[in-house]
């Protein structure tokens, strides 16, 4: 891009957009069953249930509609008579799905959680984690991760913590043999109750795979990963306020993270100005779009993996094999293909991929071939 086109390009807050990007909540005495009826609304004949648990706690089954899902049905002892008590866990996908109900049901996010509220108490859930992502798609962003890292070398920032984390991996271009550096820059210790974390999506998109009209282009990520008291304090202040999440994500980054510009003159860093950058990407607090990017399909990874991993050519070798009829004492492959059964975990993103594809008719068709 010569300097005229780069003079050409604006960054604008047009091009940001917030998200959800996890979410887990523990419900003290409530059933899966009541979770997914009543606050995900969806019929519970939909969902996969599977022998499932999460460490140190009781469940014994897992719920899940693609990437949506619950662990349940705790073990019944004296205490718990009634095996009460779930755990919903939302990643990334998860998070998406859950905003597209939502949408649908013409709600937000907020109308959620005041629903845990009123369904299961105030006081018998506890959201554990949630993670708040921004992302800047302009073509010339507010900043690049690299200018991020080389702040945090310098201690060019205020934060809780002072604790940095910088991760670097090469991608190289299926088109070319030019390989290029994705960066992650972590602020904030990983068990922490807040972790802030600036990464380039576009490449990390690109090294799973992920190539599109829709997530091509520059793209960087700002999360915010917030756990225990901190996550559940952010959920019922969503809960009560009118900003919505887009002016809850940047209020709180600007309360609790700075960049700034280094001052030789003055010893307190405190009194640093806040460097240009970090004001723009600030700039005038206002709500920016809840994102309605759509991921790719959960499937593209196992589709991948087919061609990558050398499965498809093996494939029709046997097919080649068995039309020439010189199989000798081998089994032909399509008997086998009429007794394999689909894994849970594979299942889960065939379940994903349908449902974004508007074919949940096809689901139970799924679960009919998916090993018990």
């Amino acid at each position: 891009m010569n300097r005229k086109e780069t003079h050409s390009i604006k960054t604008t807050r047009d091009a940001l957009s917030v998200k959800l990007d996890y979410l887990s909540i523990v419900f003290d005495k409530a059933k899966a069953v009541d979770v997914i009826n009543k606050l995900i609304c969806l019929p519970i004949d939909i969902f996969q249930r599977t022998e499932g648990g999460v460490r140190y706690k009781e469940y014994t089954k897992e719920y899940s509609f693609g990437q949506v899902i619950l662990y349940g049905d705790s073990k019944r002892t004296e205490a718990n008579p009634h095996g009460l008590g779930c755990y919903l866990r939302l990643g990334g996908v998860g998070c998406s799905d859950l905003q597209m109900f939502l949408t649908t049901r013409k709600i937000s996010l907020a109308d959620f959680f005041n629903d845990c509220v009123e369904y299961f108490g105030e006081k018998n859930f506890h959201v554990t984690r949630l993670d708040i992502a921004i992302d800047d798609r302009n073509e010339i962003p507010y900043f690049t991760i690299e200018q991020i890292k080389n702040k945090c070398l310098k201690g060019e920032f205020i934060a809780r913590s002072r604790n940095i984390d910088i991760r670097e991996s090469a991608t190289v271009h299926e088109d070319s043999e030019k390989a290029e550096t994705g960066k992650t820059v972590y602020i904030g210790k990983p068990k922490s109750n807040i972790v802030f974390r600036f990464y380039d999506k576009d490449r990390e998109q690109e090294a799973k795979g992920y190539k599109s009209p829709e997530n091509s282009g520059s793209w960087k990520r700002v999360e915010m990963q917030l756990r225990k008291e901190l996550a559940h304090g952010i959920a019922m202040y969503l809960k009560d306020s009118k900003e919505g999440l887009s002016l809850l994500a940047f209020d709180f980054l600007g309360e609790n993270l700075r960049f700034v510009k280094a001052d030789p003159n003055q010893r307190n860093k405190a009194r640093w100005k806040t460097c240009r950058f970090w004001e723009r990407f600030l700039g005038d607090i206002k709500e920016v779009p809840l994102s309605i990017y759509q991921p790719e399909s959960d499937l593209i990874d196992t589709r991948k993996w087919l061609s990558v991993g050398g499965c498809l050519s093996a494939v029709k070798l046997f097919y080649r094999l068995e039309k020439l009829q010189v199989l000798g004492d081998l089994e032909g492959i399509e008997e086998e293909l009429q007794r394999v059964r689909y894994s849970p975990e594979l299942a889960k993103k065939a379940v994903g991929h349908l449902q974004r594809i508007g074919r949940m008719d096809l689901i139970p068709l799924i679960y009919e071939e998916t090993k018990k």
